[in-house]
């Protein structure tokens, strides 16, 4: 039997979202030891006894039980349960189910970390989380395959503090009103805001630099419809899932994602957009070089199809999208996470050099020389 690691929570505004796909993921594991690795706020890594409870997470510090730190052993694929600071166990991890959503966890650093761990893990690689948490930077990937995406302007927190005037009337003239200002490295529409005019974009920046250093401020596309739809590698093949229209207010926000029920009523578009939403799902989840499965997001005014976002661990990992059972639906992320790390074992990462002889040659003799 594998055993597998559930790695959830994280120092993210999307912590909370992260604990709930978490929790759906487990139960539909099965065949499996699980281990639950949550990752407070504050950045450490815990087990215990009843970590697959949504209930635990209500008040964690009163109601989790036996509850033992996590680390890594780097290059030996185990992980250390240390209680009172005393190891209590070493446990070899088959792979790693990443359920993290945002900073630290979706953005390649966990991803990192189990590299150097020498742990299979069920998501995109170190660079291609990079690049998809960045906004920025996936349009810029994107462009390069002349896939389309909003217009858009971005800058750090200090070009805006050297360069205010010019950075807001660039997005006056670029990019007019309304708007759409959201913060670069960040998901679940947290800190996301439509401005309508100058003054209202003044304070929808200041706003969303409470969460990140980077912003992107895109054109508002009016009366655009939403759709999304899931990417997988099953083999050799890159699969991508249902197409679903989203239905929302302006922006999709965070409370209509995730505190309002959604009764499920079909949506009707045509075959030849399904058709074109599946290609462009693919094709971006190729150019940006991903792993495991992720959700690309889409905007349709009535003429052009834009791509809105890339989710390199999308929400509840988007499994409500694919036409399978959710046990058959994860065993392939975990088998596909293992194939990918055995085949990056059997690279060479090793290489005989006369190099550090040759500075040691070249140092005795400047030495000498000196002398």
């Amino acid at each position: 039997m594998k055993n597998i690691a559930v790695i959830f929570g994280g120092k993210s505004v999307e912590h909370d979202i992260s604990i709930i796909s978490a929790m759906q993921t487990i139960k539909g594991l099965k065949n499996y030891k699980i281990y639950p690795i949550y990752i407070k706020p504050d950045g450490k890594f815990y087990t215990g006894d009843n970590l697959c409870e949504a209930k635990t997470y209500l008040n964690f510090n009163k109601l989790a039980k036996n509850i033992k730190e996590v680390s890594f052993e780097f290059g030996t694929s185990q992980i250390t349960i240390i209680k009172n600071n005393k190891i209590k166990d070493k446990i070899k991890i088959d792979c790693a189910l990443l359920c993290n959503h945002g900073h630290g966890g979706e953005d390649g650093c966990l991803q990192g970390l189990l590299e150097l761990a020498e742990i299979p893990y069920t998501s995109c690689n170190v660079p291609s989380s990079a690049i998809c948490m960045d906004k920025v930077l996936t349009k810029i990937m994107l462009k390069t395959e002349k896939i389309k995406t909003p217009t858009y302007v971005h800058f750090n927190i200090s070009q805006y503090k050297m360069q205010k005037r010019e950075i807001l009337n660039k997005i006056c003239d670029k990019i007019g009103f309304p708007c759409i200002i959201k913060p670069a490295n960040l998901g679940s529409s947290v800190g996301i805001s439509i401005s309508e005019n100058e003054i209202n974009l003044e304070k929808a920046i200041d706003e969303a630099f409470n969460y990140d250093r980077k912003i992107i401020v895109e054109k508002y596309i009016k009366n655009a419809r939403e759709f999304c739809c899931g990417v997988m590698r099953v083999g050799n093949k890159v699969m991508p899932s249902n197409v679903q229209e989203v239905k929302k207010s302006k922006i999709y926000t965070f409370s209509e994602k995730y505190l309002t029920s959604h009764d499920e009523e079909e949506s009707k578009f045509s075959q030849a957009l399904d058709t074109q939403i599946k290609k462009l799902a693919v094709k971006a989840y190729n150019t940006l070089e991903c792993d495991g499965v992720v959700r690309v997001d889409f905007l349709f005014d009535g003429k052009t199809l834009y791509i809105n976002e890339v989710n390199s661990i999308p929400g509840s990992l988007a499994f409500n999208l694919f036409k399978l059972p959710i046990a058959d639906f994860l065993n392939n992320l975990i088998e596909e996470g293992i194939t990918k790390h055995q085949q990056n074992k059997t690279l060479i990462y090793t290489f005989s050099s006369q190099a550090i002889k040759a500075f040691i040659d070249m140092a005795d003799h400047l030495k000498y020389k000196m002398n």
